[in-house]
């Protein structure tokens, strides 16, 4: 008796030292999981570009969703040190003819695809709703979308007020992905949550929590908006800041923190092909924004009377 109680005692220390292995083993996976999050960092835009599809060919996993299958990876974070740089210059003129479209459909605001997006391009129009609406049009949610709680302003007006209250603000967030897109009959389920500003060592900077982006044809143009958006809250902050605080804040970085990112394959090619194109050292650029008061009221207006509305205007008729 004594003999089989020892055995199984024996036996149960061999259970536990089994099961405990298997589960610190586990726990390392998921540690080495978490440590294989990924900042991509560039200068430019193109930069981003070619390093996401680096990192994607070398990384990624396959997967099948409904808007196609390919290769994707996690957890990649891509951040632009010079929001100005956010012209797609390796794919030009195409690119930014497309993301001056772009522009100009956000400014307008509208979700009708015929007032807005299908403007940029006709793909819109495949994804729309029974009403001919879309859930994409992001400058929806930065310039026209009305808070009722908040004065009926729009959030980037919300976003305005609580830096200038207090530049060490955490609640400069613009939501995006809303809740009634969970029901929307739209397949367009917008990829991206939100954008927060913040003031980081006297920089206005900002992050983008994406829950999905396809780096050739998402980044180039989401990053393009999102970086212009930043440069426009950072030039009305300095207008509206005392001039000596005004005077010390500078224009940040623009990281967007993606879930996912993908090359599909019915875009794989074309994708890879752009690492064997030659590189330049020039960079294009848009026109700073002087002002932001009269930018915006080119915005809202759709006039044209500020450097850098006169050229988004022109490129996007290239």
């Amino acid at each position: 008796m004594k003999y089989i109680l020892k055995n199984l005692k024996i036996s149960a220390f061999f259970v536990i030292l089994t099961v405990s292995s298997s589960l610190i083993l586990k726990a390392n996976i998921s540690i080495s999981n978490l440590s294989q999050q990924k900042n991509l960092i560039g200068h430019t835009i193109d930069d981003l570009v070619l390093k996401g599809i680096k990192y994607i060919k070398a990384k990624g996993k396959p997967f099948k969703a409904r808007a196609g299958s390919g290769l994707q990876a996690y957890g990649v974070s891509y951040t632009l040190l010079n929001p100005r740089n956010r012209l797609h210059s390796i794919r030009k003129p195409v690119s930014i003819r497309y993301l001056c479209r772009e522009f100009l459909a956000y400014f307008k605001g509208s979700l009708d695809v015929d007032q807005g997006l299908s403007q940029a391009s006709r793909f819109w129009k495949t994804l729309i709703d029974k009403n001919n609406k879309v859930n994409s049009n992001y400058g929806y949610y930065v310039f026209h979308q009305k808070v009722p709680e908040y004065g009926n302003k729009t959030q980037y007006q919300w976003c305005i007020a609580n830096l200038l209250k207090n530049p060490d603000s955490r609640k400069a967030f613009i939501n995006i992905n809303q809740v009634w897109h969970k029901t929307s009959e739209t397949k367009d389920f917008p990829c991206t949550i939100g954008m927060q500003f913040f003031v980081k060592e006297n920089k206005l900077c900002c992050s983008v929590f994406s829950r999905s982006t396809d780096i050739y044809t998402g980044l180039p143009y989401d990053m393009g908006f999102f970086s212009f958006v930043t440069e426009l809250l950072y030039q009305d902050l300095k207008e509206q800041l005392p001039k000596e605080k005004g005077d010390k804040l500078a224009l940040g970085y623009v990281t967007m923190k993606t879930n996912f990112t993908q090359i599909y394959d019915k875009t794989r090619d074309q994708a890879l092909q752009l690492l064997k194109k030659k590189q330049t050292k020039h960079n294009h650029k848009m026109p700073a924004i002087e002002n932001a008061k009269k930018t915006l009221n080119d915005i809202y207006k759709m006039t044209r009377n500020t450097p850098i509305i006169k050229w988004i205007w022109k490129n996007a008729k290239m």
